[in-house]
């Protein structure tokens, strides 16, 4: 090699080092896109875990089939996702299916399918395991209300009474059950509700005594506890042998119809089959595993049971990402609801609250605010849909049907000032004013806070889908605190049903 050449070389290999250095390097980490809302802005891995996702439209806006599909694809084709799906309707099922088989993921799907399912999960042994009485009980309480939330109402005035008194009541059940037996059965648990006293009389009685309430409580007493289990016990004791025989027949009657009604479901058919059974798999599996979980118990065609099986497995997942302590190579887990209505309770909000340090989030789709209002069961359940609401980082808004939904929505933007410019005409006063055409207009502007998007444009002219609108449909992407490319909180954008 000649001199020249020589430093030929030298001059393009320092070039060569320039470029490597100062070549945009891909992200990865938090910082890696899921999928583009436009050529300029990012939807990132970071942007899911900070409070998740909201997708709000009226029935056929294309929620489920444009933005939610591109989205559930673009999290599945990661493959350091994994997480829960609640299916909320029969074609729910063939759309995952699809999604796993086009990302290249089919084998990490597992199918939580009702009657065909080998899958089973023992939802008190599953809450035992990591926890006590108290989270067995929250375990029931969260799936009561959620059945409550479906059919029921919600229960009147004095409804947040009863659910303290329902979950004093199983509370206590299961203390003692776990010190009598060391575990707690759903059929333990019923036949120990409903063998108590429900007088003081009837405790003195040869007969009860011979009952399994009685036995338990003989049972736990005999165990060899430690002060602060043998304090609980006494605890329990007392309200069972002492409170609940000597309460009013109709508030007790009132609190057993919450507890028992629970407990129906939990013990009876497929339900009992399913999730109070011997357990052939765990969440600390799917986590290791990077594998996802479809319940494919659709309330629509399953009712209560369908509605019951999704609340117990949410919960306990929910739980499950709390107690991780997630590393940087640590998996992200969502929590997908169709129909979140269905789904709903007052642990949402608390969950989304907590989640982002553990690599959760949650990705709800609904119609609207309304559905949310009725699935909470409480007289201020405006308040709790607000604050579970206001939790999600990104909200995507399709056509909306009710001018609630979409006055939120335009409240989330807020309002800036507005200039308005107006004026007026007088008429001329005399023949040589309107002849020398002399202005008598006066002009006047003001300035005014105004929505940044009225309510208007989450109700018209956005297309939903469909062979008319070529499949394309229309949505507005709303982000608190950080503004899109065109600095704005709020971005225009469309999705394809193809």
């Amino acid at each position: 090699m000649t001199e020249s050449e020589n430093a030929v070389f030298w001059v393009c290999m320092s070039a060569l080092a320039i470029l490597v250095n100062f070549w945009p390097k891909p992200a990865r980490g938090l910082d890696r896109p899921l999928l583009w809302w436009t050529r300029r802005d990012a939807f990132r891995v970071r942007d899911l875990l900070n409070g998740g996702l909201l997708i709000l439209g009226i029935t056929g806006s294309g929620k489920s089939s444009s933005s939610g599909k591109k989205i559930a694809r673009a999290i599945v084709a990661d493959r350091n996702s994994y997480g829960l799906v609640l299916a909320a309707k029969p074609e729910d099922l063939p759309m995952w299916q699809e999604i796993f088989r086009k990302t290249g993921q089919s084998k990490r799907l597992l199918v939580f399918d009702g009657a065909k399912s080998r899958l089973r999960l023992n939802f008190l042994e599953e809450a035992a395991r990591h926890g006590d009485a108290r989270e067995i009980t929250k375990v029931i309480t969260t799936i009561g209300e959620t059945l409550a939330s479906g059919d029921r109402g919600r229960g009147g005035e004095n409804a947040a009474f009863f659910l303290a008194q329902q979950e004093r009541a199983i509370h206590h059940a299961v203390e003692l059950l776990l010190a009598a037996h060391g575990k707690v059965t759903s059929n333990d648990l019923q036949q120990f509700i409903a063998t108590a006293a429900t007088s003081r009389q009837q405790i003195s009685q040869e007969d009860w005594r011979t009952q399994f309430h009685n036995k338990c409580i003989q049972a736990a007493h005999a165990a060899r506890l430690s002060p602060r289990k043998r304090h609980d016990i006494q605890q329990a004791t007392d309200f069972w042998c002492g409170e609940w025989s000597g309460m009013a027949d109709r508030m007790r009657s009132s609190i057993l119809a919450g507890v028992m009604g629970t407990l129906f479901v939990f013990n009876n058919g497929l339900v009992h089959e399913l999730v109070s059974t011997t357990s052939n798999f765990t969440f600390e599996q799917l986590r290791r595993k990077r594998q996802w979980l479809l319940v494919n118990m659709a309330p629509s065609e399953y009712g209560d049971s369908g509605r019951f099986v999704g609340a117990g497995f949410k919960y306990l997942m929910q739980r499950h990402v709390l107690r991780m302590t997630a590393g940087a190579k640590d998996p992200f887990h969502i929590c997908w609801c169709d129909e979140a209505q269905n789904w709903t309770n007052q642990f949402d909000a608390e969950y989304l609250a907590q989640c982002r340090s553990h690599r959760g989030c949650m990705v709800f789709l609904t119609q609207s605010v309304h559905s949310f209002h009725t699935a909470m069961r409480s007289e201020d359940s405006k308040h709790q849909t607000l604050s579970l609401l206001g939790n999600f980082s990104h909200r995507v808004f399709h056509a909306l049907g009710d001018i609630e939904t979409a006055q939120w929505a335009s409240e989330t933007l807020g309002r800036r000032i507005e200039t308005h410019f107006g004026g007026s005409t007088q008429p001329a006063e005399s023949v040589f004013d309107e002849f020398f055409g002399v202005d008598r207009t006066t002009s006047s502007f003001s300035e005014q806070y105004a929505p940044v998007l009225q309510p208007n444009e989450f109700m018209n002219g956005l297309r939903t889908g469909g062979p008319g609108n070529g499949y394309q449909c229309d949505a507005i992407i709303i982000r608190p605190g950080m503004p899109f490319s065109n600095g704005e909180n709020f971005l225009f954008t469309t999705f394809s049903q193809r």
